[in-house]
């Protein structure tokens, strides 16, 4: 399900991971997706692309493990382009759909 309005933030850190060196935060679209454009290059720092909030209260928790990607922001580093694409995230659903305790009988059933 694509999540319109959610807030997606990079932040970059010291090679410690501790101190806190750059910060931009983007909104996803009616695709689900989101851009953030950051001109400056970020070499020796490591960035992540994070979760931070959802427009909805019925899926606002960021999925453990998929709550954050790791981007690679420089331009030193063989890749041509300057566009970057972090691994896909997502929130989880406070109350389970209907229908998906059927789908784990099924998937149980194919596992016996």
């Amino acid at each position: 399900m694509l999540l319109i309005g959610a807030t997606v933030r990079v932040e970059c850190k010291d090679k410690s991971g501790v101190s806190l060196r750059y910060s931009k935060e983007g909104t996803t679209d009616s695709t689900g997706t989101y851009r953030i454009v950051v001109d400056e290059d970020h070499e020796d720092q490591i960035c992540d692309a994070i979760l931070v909030s959802s427009p909805q209260k019925s899926c606002s928790e960021a999925t453990p493990g998929r709550d954050r990607a790791r981007v690679i922001l420089t331009g030193y580093n063989g890749i041509a382009s300057n566009n970057r694409f972090a691994n896909a995230m997502g929130f989880m659903r406070t109350e389970a759909l209907s229908g998906c305790a059927q789908v784990f009988k099924q998937m149980q059933e194919l596992d016996a």
